[in-house]
């Protein structure tokens, strides 16, 4: 039987059949966030506004009931912010957030209430409609219809209030007459009704914090939030309520599949996620290590890290390592072992390392490297000359006992989320999710299951398996079913791929930044280590469950790129030289810039203009607009007013209009990168707020100005900001090329996790025997792949002509730079020829997907100039050789005739 269609894979269509426009996201929710979206928060949210107004037309008086499934990591609070701000704007006042711990609650207060705190989701000041909204916490609902109510609680805490009537609490039937939001957090637990058959519900009796999944489902808690509260005890008619339920994972039971199947608004996996790049990459560390060992590599791994960001100035780089135990006792024995070999800890605890390469489990896929990575860190200490005992200094120091915490803590404030569990104090919840604060001291964490669950971690960097052993059995079908305790583990990894954010050059700052080059020492600093022994039978079942959560994928491998022996060893690669260029500074460039175009720039508009513009003015008719023009002229005055005293929803409208074209400067990832901007609030109070404008006008005062003239004014004077700006923006720019030897580029070994596929691979084996492809291996897009197809099959071509052909692949060891924006670019082949007169040549080949030729016409243009510089009439010269650099336009197997033509010519001339 055919799976039934999610929710998010009709509404497009239905949409469409409505004849509904594609929605923008509003300035009230954009200008109202500390942060932009997203790419897929951002689809996320449209598809919430897609499904209202479809709703406004089919069902706009019943109940809303949607799922969020997004994966760990990718920022479901946002757009649950994003949700209280749409549903606000709407009419709605009040909200619940609910969620199964306590230890969420608190990380939700700072996301919602405390916006003192770095983990503040809301801009510093909220405005809708012109009026500024205040968010609240609160236990019970007012009548106030005045901001945002949210009262945060438990699933346990909000049953209570529900059946167990106490004093000041919220009570069914007050909540029955209101129209609320829920926010259901980790809503999975959110389904024990349809998961088994419900007896008699014991609607009755408390629920405690620490109640066990099996005293929640008795007690019906779906029955309570669906029925009672969602339904208002089935009253669907005129019934407004929302319900927005979040989770990671729903669970793999057929009826909760149909339950969410016409409810999932958005899916956005944890493979989709990891494929985008916003995470850390998983390597399995497998070993015949012992435990003590195993202890002491990670804490290497820890200190590896630490230096590898000063090396490569990352301040505050604090790794964090987690040590997982069977149980509460063995963790509480582990972490007291702990502490007594940190305060003894010896140089010769590290002479393991003398013998630790043949203990390591390593095969071809991208996840199991571990091996390979533990070479790059004794490799490290040998070549940079460290002495091990600066190693045992860093290692006591930063794994004291101050800075260590185990999730069963002696505190009698202590709680534990269920009963039995490890137990916590208020303040220790705090320290585990803010581990990357400047100011948290934490460097280890030992616990059993405690933070499988609503745990926030960007900084861990690895997971130390304390225990050997699985507790793997069969499903009802008899098929391999995963333990309890591999479940906890792939938890606890999908926790701690979070990436943890740097500045790198040019690069996204919370993005990877080498997976095209593995072997960069950098790549330590964006991958989670899962250290464990070597138990082939666990290890499999491990990476099983990997595969199934989209955490690992088999078909990517590591492969090693170099040059070809024979060619390396030519008279060719020894004389050539490779010509290239360098970022440099932009002398232009003012410092300060916004400072400097604040005293240089004069933002005289007259306003009256603006509505001329929009009509025919007939200078010829009686009592014209011409008199009136005179007339004005005569009485108008300057009005001074600095952008920051506009109204910030028309400054928000203002700069939402000027950035839709993709290049604007004024999108906020542009405004990031070049003026290093936090939020639009930010840039609006403390970058371009002070920029005077002088309104010539016939209104006596700026209260007295329309906002239609207000938005034309900001608009305005954007554009002579910006336009201003872009001719001095430019931090850098290209040199003029210079000459080099090959192997400055084309030396070293080149590793690159690439998926597997059968068309690269044919390629690969049929270039391994050409002369004329001098790289030892091949891996390509489809782009790249008809590009090879296109010279193999005129290659004949080019050596009839030329003495000597050779293509290059570019593994990104290569890189010029636009003259004039100085913007980086790693053309993907070079292709070098000599000609029967000895003339070289170094041509550029680029090949582009159609979705990218748009976005990537600088390439083109660049590639022409370069052409324009130094080929024909000025060609370059080195040691008696001449050097014609040709720039070929981008190749796109659709879109190829411009490429062909210049193609073409070299042979053909």
């Amino acid at each position: 039987m055919a799976e039934p269609k999610k929710l998010y894979e009709e509404i497009g269509e239905k949409a469409y059949k409505l004849r509904i426009p594609f929605p923008e996201i509003p300035e009230y929710i954009s200008g109202n966030l500390k942060y932009p979206f997203f790419d897929w928060q951002k689809n996320a949210f449209e598809n919430l506004l897609t499904y209202e107004s479809i709703k406004e037309i089919e069902n706009p008086k019943e109940p809303t009931h949607l799922m969020f499934n997004m994966a760990t990591g990718t920022g479901k609070t946002l757009v649950m912010a994003s949700c209280i701000l749409h549903y606000y704007k709407k009419g709605y006042r009040k909200f619940i957030f609910f969620v199964n711990q306590k230890n969420i609650i608190y990380k939700t207060e700072n996301n919602f209430i405390d916006s003192n705190h770095n983990k503040y989701l809301f801009a510093d000041k909220i405005v809708i409609d012109d009026e500024t909204i205040n968010i609240k916490k609160v236990e019970t609902f007012s009548k106030s219809n005045e901001g945002i109510e949210i009262k945060l609680t438990t699933i346990q805490q909000l049953y209570n209030d529900i059946h167990i009537q106490k004093e000041n609490q919220v009570l069914l039937d007050d909540l029955i007459k209101k129209d609320v939001v829920m926010l259901a957090d980790e809503a999975h637990h959110l389904n024990t009704d349809t998961k088994k058959e419900q007896g008699e519900l014991d609607l009755h009796t408390e629920l405690k914090d620490n109640a066990s999944d099996s005293e929640v489902q008795r007690k019906g808690w779906e029955h309570t939030v669906i029925e009672l509260l969602l339904n208002k005890k089935g009253n669907k008619e005129d019934n407004t309520n929302v319900l927005l339920e979040f989770t990671a994972t729903i669970p793999e039971i057929q009826k909760v599949i149909d339950k969410y199947a016409d409810k999932t608004i958005y899916k956005f996996g944890l493979k989709e996620f990891l494929s985008a790049g916003y995470t850390k990459e998983i390597n399995l560390l497998s070993s015949t290590l012992e435990k003590r060992e195993r202890i002491l590599q990670a804490l290497l791994f820890s200190w590896y890290r630490h230096k590898i960001a000063l090396k490569n100035n990352i301040p505050n780089w604090k790794p964090v390592i987690l040590f997982r135990s069977k149980t509460i006792e063995e963790s509480k024995a582990d972490y007291e072992e702990f502490l007594i070999m940190i305060k003894n800890l010896q140089v010769s605890d590290f002479n393991f390392l003398n013998e630790i390469e043949g203990k390591f489990l390593q095969g071809r896929s991208s996840y199991e490297q571990g091996k390979s990575r533990v070479l790059d860190l004794i490799n490290f200490i040998n070549n940079e000359g460290v002495n091990k005992t600066e190693i045992v200094t860093f290692i006591k120091d930063n794994f004291a006992e101050r800075n260590c915490i185990i999730t069963n803590s002696k505190d009698k404030k202590a709680k534990s989320i269920k009963r039995g569990g490890e137990k916590l104090t208020e303040d220790q919840d705090r320290l585990l999710n803010n581990l990357e604060d400047k100011d948290n001291h934490i460097r280890a964490i030992f616990t059993v299951n405690r933070l499988t669950e609503g745990w926030d971690v960007l900084n861990l960097f690895d997971i130390v398996r304390l225990y050997s052993g699985r507790d793997e059995g069969k499903d009802s079908k008899g098929n391999r079913k995963a333990g309890s305790a591999t479940v906890s583990e792939i938890q606890l990894i999908g926790r701690g791929v979070r990436y943890y954010p740097f500045k790198y050059k040019d690069s996204i700052k919370n993005k990877r930044k080498f997976d095209e080059d593995l072997g960069n020492e950098m790549r330590v600093l964006e991958e989670l280590y899962y250290h464990s022994d070597s138990d082939h039978r666990y290890i499999d079942e491990l990476k099983r469950e990997l595969k199934k959560k989209g955490l690992i994928d088999d078909g990517r491998i590591v492969k090693k790129f170099n040059i070809k022996k024979d060619f390396a060893e030519s008279p060719f690669y020894k004389n050539v030289k490779i010509w290239k260029n360098e970022q440099i500074e932009n002398p232009d460039r003012q410092q300060k810039t916004l400072d400097y175009l604040m005293n240089k720039l004069e933002l005289k508009l007259n306003l009256e203009t603006f509505g001329i513009n929009e009509q025919e003015i007939d200078f010829d008719q009686e009592n014209s607009d011409k008199e009136r023009l005179e007339y004005n002229d005569v009485n108008k005055k300057t009005i001074t007013v600095a952008i920051k005293e506009f109204e910030k929803h028309i400054f928000e409208k203002a700069v939402n209009i000027k950035s839709i074209k993709q290049s604007s400067l004024l999108r906020f990832e542009s405004l990031q990168k070049e003026i290093d901007v936090e939020s639009m609030e930010d840039f609006r109070t403390k970058f371009i707020g002070d920029f005077k404008i002088q309104l010539v006008t016939v209104k006596s005062s700026f209260d007295e100005i329309t906002n239609k003239e207000k938005l034309d004014a900001l608009l305005k004077a954007l554009d002579l900001i910006f336009t201003e700006l872009k001719q001095h923006i430019n931090p850098h720019r290209g040199t003029e090329f210079k000459a080099y030897s090959l192997a400055n580029f084309f030396s070293e070994e080149v590793q690159k996790n690439v998926k597997e596929d059968e068309h690269s691979q044919r390629l690969a084996d049929e270039l391994k025997y050409e002369d004329w492809y001098v790289v030892d291996e091949f891996y390509g897009t489809s782009e790249e792949k008809e590009l090879i197809e296109f010279i193999k099959n005129t290659i004949n071509n080019l050596k009839e002509k030329y003495k000597e052909v050779y293509l290059l692949r570019n593994e990104e060891q290569y890189k010029i730079y636009d003259f004039g924006t100085g913007q980086g670019f790693q053309p993907d082949f070079i292709l070098f020829l000599r000609d029967k007169e000895n003339l070289y040549y170094q041509v550029f080949i680029e090949p582009k997907g159609e979705n990218l030729l748009q976005k990537d016409e600088w390439k083109n243009n660049f590639l022409k100039e370069i052409t324009a510089r130094y080929s024909t009439n000025n060609l370059l010269k080195i040691e008696g050789k001449d050097y014609n650099l040709i720039g070929l336009p981008l190749f796109n197997e659709k879109q190829n005739g411009d490429f062909k033509e210049q193609y073409n010519k070299l042979h053909q001339q």
